[in-house]
């Protein structure tokens, strides 16, 4: 397999993409979904993220673009 090629490389960023879209969901669904907003957290809670990235996170969640009206 040819690891330079378009193909493979863009396959590899693809999978890469999908796996950072299930870890965004996946802590929204645990650490900002029904949570209020004062009881978020603020610092990050995963090694993997620093506070600055989380805050970001926050932020984008909050932001009126991205807020699901739940029935």
């Amino acid at each position: 397999m040819d690891t330079t090629s378009k193909p493979v490389i863009s396959a590899c960023a693809n999978m890469m993409k999908c796996g950072q879209r299930q870890m965004r969901y996946k802590l929204k669904k645990k650490f900002f979904n029904n949570i209020l907003a004062n009881d978020v957290v603020v610092k990050s809670p995963v090694p993997s993220m620093n506070d600055d990235q989380w805050e970001a996170l926050v932020k984008l969640w909050s932001s009126p673009q991205h807020k699901v009206d739940e029935c």
